[in-house]
């Protein structure tokens, strides 16, 4: 009779998973490609447990799967206006600055925020960018399991409109670069700004540029919640910047205000204690 009652729950858990994980991927592909691949869907998805944890989907995993098996089309007809919303949860301005630092990691520099409010403990931050791809949504989930983001939900609302719900509780900012008191630093061509963790005890920051760079500065201090404490932008070149740091600094992120190109040989950053 157990043995029976045990393979009833595994059958019915089986049932559930298998309606929630063929649902979402109808919802992903669209569901006249639904259609055309259902046979090869039912196979692929057979073992519906491998696709969830607890009750929650396993998305990194199931759009890998889509992804390796022609299912998950990126290309479209022409440039299009994309809509992406994220719903936040949790650390709100370190996920936007994470979020933001993957946006720009995958090329898409050039986005314009239409809305960013917060309803009730949830943060909706919506873009809109044109491209003639969408996001890759296998390497971006990627990048926020390395930051050990929590993915509740991916939805494709609409045509090129995608709703990412993400929890933030236990987020660790991997890109920083700590650096400590009197150490100097040089720092090689930037991929993106250079973002740093300093100590709490640090009371000047000291840049030198290259003399082939023409870096004119951007520079934002957070405390630990990154919530921004000071904003330092020049529209002049400079060779050298010294600025005091304020109370409670805890990140500093430095970049070009116009375009990277224009520190491509690095700069050398130096951080001063109080005795100095």
């Amino acid at each position: 009779m157990f043995r029976y009652l045990i393979f009833g729950l595994v059958l019915f858990s089986s049932i559930v998973y298998g309606n929630i994980i063929e649902d979402k991927v109808k919802n992903i592909i669209g569901e006249r490609s639904y259609k055309i691949n259902s046979k090869l869907i039912k196979f692929l998805y057979k073992n519906q447990n491998s696709f969830m944890i607890q009750d929650r989907i396993r998305y990194y995993k199931l759009f890998r799967s889509l992804k390796k098996n022609g299912l998950l089309n990126l290309k479209l007809e022409k440039p299009q206006d994309i809509t992406i919303t994220y719903q936040i949860q949790n650390n709100f301005m370190t996920a936007y600055y994470i979020l933001n630092n993957i946006m720009q990691s995958l090329g898409y520099n050039y986005y314009i925020t239409k809305s960013f409010n917060k309803k009730n403990n949830t943060l909706e931050w919506q873009i809109v960018f044109k491209a003639e791809y969408m996001i890759d949504s296998v390497i971006f989930l990627k990048e926020l399991k390395k930051e050990n983001c929590k993915i509740l939900d991916v939805h494709k609302v609409g045509f090129n409109n995608w709703n990412y719900k993400i929890d933030f509780k236990n987020i660790s900012l991997n890109e920083t670069i700590k650096i400590d008191i009197n150490e100097r630093v040089k720092f090689h061509k930037p991929l993106r700004p250079y973002f740093l963790k300093i100590k709490d005890d640090s009371e000047v920051l000291e840049i030198r540029s290259t003399k082939l760079n023409h870096w004119f500065p951007s520079i934002v201090f957070f405390d630990k919640d990154l919530n921004i404490l000071k904003v330092i932008k020049k529209n002049r070149q400079y060779r050298k910047y010294n600025t005091k740091i304020p109370i409670n600094s805890k990140y500093i992120e430095i970049t070009d205000l116009h375009n990277l190109i224009n520190i491509k040989r690095g700069l050398t950053i130096t951080v001063k204690g109080k005795e100095n």
